[in-house]
Formats: structure tokens, C-alpha cells, sequence
């Protein structure tokens, strides 16, 4: 049989080829079969490579790895990642065979061998791993050894961490990172003595990593660092402050430089500091704060879901400043009409009952300035909120809502039309009933229809 299926994969025919290898998943493989499946990894037809890759990453025999790992010198790309793809998939039973081959190739091979030791996660490599970081001189390979020794969490690897530190500026933020994975008192302790005497980037990661594995005194460090510092680095540290709240639920204190620090971030920040910004938000009830929140909603979904509690928490405060904040046609108008629908559906009697007239008049002047807008979401949205919000000054600008050109704002003023029944809306439908878009037309002469049944059930 084992003759059989070896003539099967050289056969020169490539279905041939790749049935007989996927015939071999679970079965017991000989010497002689492992090299006739190894050496297809070099298949010209990608259904062979693809059929080999998931018998030699699945059906256990403990020498596929032994005659795999060779191919990691292979000059094809493709051959290469293939064989790293499936020595990964092996997992542990593949680093021996992978520690082996560490001094057998050139620096690109050791790179890629290193980074898929680090991937499997298995420390038995590390000793192996923290010898080639020492003596190679490649700047790619000792970094490859440092994501290694941090994915493989070796608390015996910090001291010579720190070496590699202090060897060169380049490798900082990932020893840092490193540091951070293995996490012990020494990587801590290390990381808060050297903060202050390195540059932005390094710091950055400093801070980063605090946020994963401080502890009670790496949060009042990181409080402390926050009074002193300014720029980007505040960023960082209001989200590994809150990461370190949250884990010891700790209590932060509030003051009028932790506000506008947070203002800050809000208005300058990169999403995910925004994200870390926007959780203190919701701890403390600035209205300030609150406000100017309303400028990134609709930047990000998780974002979003974040404020939205808050923001319905001070909705009155929100519709009383949505006049000025609308007519300042933010980047974010869209999501802004869409949040003052969302208040208004939330809670209809508090809408009604909070706004005093001028401010009501305020607001539906805001929306009415939306119904010139380019773009069309934004079109439809103001005239829905003007007609949820008071349908007589609605109706006041039915004609610039008719002329809108889009079909769905057509369609959406139409539904609008079909709940607010009176003088003025049959004079609106019978011009839409006119309108050079069919749909349009026969959807405004049934509505007229149905008015007239109405009406006559009515007087009968």
C-alpha cells in the first residue's frame, strides 16, 4: 500500500497527487512517505500544496516537522511561508525541529524561525533564543528574539532584555513590549526607574505597557506623571490610568486640569485614546465635557455606544446647544441629526416640555439650514426632525423638501406626508402625485386615494 500511495504522489497528475495526500491525514506514514509529501510542499498546483499542507499539519507523525523545517531556506517565497504555516499549525511538537534549524540557515532564516517559535508560545526555546540575540549582529533578528522572548512570557529573559535596551535607541518600544507580555515585579520596576530619562516614542510604550501589568503604586506614578506632562504623551496616560481604575477600581481625581486634559484628547487624540477619554467621560458629569463629546460622535461605533448613555443622561442640556453646534455644520452633522432623532424617540413629553419657544424656534431653524445641505442623508434627517418636532413649521418648507431630487428623500417626505394629515399635505401630495418619477407619483395618488377613503368612512 505505502508503494502504492507513494507512486500516487509523483504521479504527473495533479488530482492524482492531491487525493493520495489528503488519503493520508489520518493515517500511520512511513520515513519514505513523510519525504514523498514533504517535497510536494513544493508543488507547482496549488490544490496539491493545499491538500499536502493539511495532512502535514494534522496527521501527527513527530518527523514531518524534522523534514519540513529545510524549506524555510526554500528561495520561493510561497514554498517558504507555506512551510512556516504549517510547522505553526504543528505548534509544539515542531520546536525541537525549529530550534535545531536555528544555526543552519542565514539571518533571513533565523529571523523566520525565531518569529514562529514566538508565535507557538512554548518557552523550551528560550535559552536557545536568548544565545542567538547575543551573539547575531542582524538588527532584524535581534528584534525577531525580543517579540520572541515577550511572546513566550520567560521571566529568565529580563535581564538580558534590559542589555539589549541599553545597546541601541531602535530597540526600545519592543523591549518595552516585551517587558509588558512577561510582566514580572523586574519588568515593572525597570520600566517606571528609566521613564523619565527616555524619548517620547519609548515612553509612549512605557506607559502602554504600565497600563497592562501595573499595580497600585504604577497608578499613582502614571496620576503623578499626567500633572507634569503635556502633548501627545497625556493621551497615553489617561488610558493606561483608566486600564488600572478599572482593574483595581481605583478612584481618579477630577479636577479642572483632569478636565481639560480629557478635552483635550477628545479634540486632538488618536481613536483609541479617544475611546479611554470618552470612559472617564462617563465617570464624571462635566457638561462641559459632555458637550464637547458631541464633537467625535459618529467616529467610531464602540466610541458611540460609550457616550450615547451620557449623552441621553443630559439631553436637555444637549437640544438647548444642538442650535449653535448644528449651525457650526460640524464633519459629524449627519450623526448629530441622527442623535437628536434618538433623544427625541427616547423621550417625546421631555422634548416638548424642556424647550421654551425661542429655543424650540432656535433648533427648528437649525434643521430647516440642513434641508440645503449636498449631502442627502442629512437632507432626509432634517426633514424628519422638523416634522417630528413641530409638523406646522415643517409644512412651512414642504417645497424645498419637494424639489429635493433624491428618491429615497422623495419616499421618506411621502411617509412623512401619509401621518400628517391636512390642507397642506393633500396640496404637497397632489404635486408629488405629478412628479416625473413614477414610484414617486403613483405612491402620492395612492395616499391620495387612501385620504379620500378616509374622509368619506368619515362623513358616512
Amino acid at each position: 500500500m505505502h508503494e502504492e500511495k507513494i507512486t500516487e504522489l509523483k504521479s504527473p497528475d495533479a488530482k492524482t497527487r492531491s487525493m493520495a495526500a489528503e488519503s493520508l491525514m489520518g493515517e500511520e506514514l512511513t520515513l519514505e512517505l513523510v519525504d514523498a509529501l514533504v517535497i510536494l510542499v513544493d508543488d507547482e498546483d496549488k490544490g496539491v500544496r493545499n491538500s499536502v499542507s493539511l495532512t502535514l499539519s494534522f496527521n501527527g507523525n513527530e518527523k514531518i516537522p524534522f523534514h519540513l523545517v529545510k524549506y524555510i531556506s526554500s528561495k520561493d517565497i510561497s514554498v517558504r511561508n507555506l512551510a512556516g504555516e504549517i510547522l505553526l499549525r504543528i505548534g509544539r511538537s515542531a520546536v525541537r525541529s525549529l530550534t535545531d534549524y536555528i544555526d543552519k540557515g542565514d539571518d533571513d532564516d533565523k529571523k523566520f524561525v525565531i518569529d514562529i517559535l514566538g508565535l507557538i508560545g512554548d518557552p523550551a526555546p528560550a535559552l536557545e533564543i536568548i544565545k542567538v540575540m547575543k551573539e547575531v549582529e542582524s538588527e532584524n533578528v535581534i528584534l525577531a528574539c525580543v517579540e520572541a522572548l515577550g511572546n513566550l512570557a520567560f521571566a529568565g529573559a529580563v535581564d538580558d532584555l534590559v542589555k539589549v535596551f541599553n545597546y541601541n535607541e531602535l530597540y526600545k518600544p519592543m523591549v518595552v513590549e516585551a517587558l509588558g507580555k512577561i510582566g514580572c515585579e523586574e519588568a515593572r520596576e525597570f520600566i517606571t526607574s528609566r521613564y523619565r530619562d527616555e524619548d517620547v516614542i519609548t515612553q509612549f510604550a512605557m506607559i502602554e505597557t504600565l497600563g497592562l501589568i501595573g499595580n497600585n503604586e504604577t497608578f499613582f506614578f502614571l496620576l503623578n506623571e499626567l500633572n507634569i506632562t503635556e502633548g501627545a504623551l497625556v493621551w497615553s496616560l489617561l488610558e493606561s490610568i483608566y486600564t488600572l481604575k478599572e482593574k483595581f477600581n481605583f478612584d481618579i481625581p477630577y479636577d479642572e486640569r483632569m478636565k481639560n486634559l480629557i478635552l483635550l484628547t477628545i479634540a486632538e487624540a488618536d481613536i483609541k485614546y479617544k475611546k479611554a477619554a470618552a470612559q472617564l467621560v462617563s465617570e464624571f458629569n462635566d457638561r462641559d465635557v459632555v458637550i464637547a463629546c458631541l464633537s467625535i460622535y459618529g467616529e467610531d461605533t464602540e466610541l458611540d455606544e460609550t457616550l450615547k448613555p451620557k449623552f441621553f443622561e443630559n439631553s436637555k442640556l444637549l437640544l438647548l446647544k444642538m442650535n449653535e453646534i448644528i449651525c457650526s455644520a460640524p464633519r459629524n452633522l449627519r450623526h448629530i441629526l441622527y442623535l437628536a432623532k434618538e433623544i427625541f424617540d427616547e423621550d417625546r413629553q421631555m422634548v416638548n416640555s424642556s424647550l421654551s419657544p425661542i429655543e424650540k424656534r432656535g433648533l427648528l431653524d437649525s434643521f430647516v439650514k440642513c434641508l440645503n445641505d449636498t449631502d442627502e442623508e442629512i437632507r432626509r434627517t432634517a426633514s424628519e426632525l422638523l416634522f417630528l418636532f413641530d409638523p406646522s413649521v415643517a409644512l412651512l418648507f414642504i417645497d424645498k423638501m419637494i424639489e429635493d431630487d433624491n428618491l429615497w428623500n422623495k419616499l421618506k417626505l411621502l411617509e412623512l406626508l401619509e401621518s400628517n394629515q391636512c390642507e397642506e399635505s393633500v396640496a404637497a401630495l397632489n404635486k408629488l402625485s405629478r412628479d416625473p418619477e413614477e414610484m414617486i407619483a403613483e405612491r402620492a395618488q395612492s395616499i391620495l386615494s387612501q385620504y379620500s377613503t378616509e374622509l368619506e368612512n368619515k362623513e358616512q
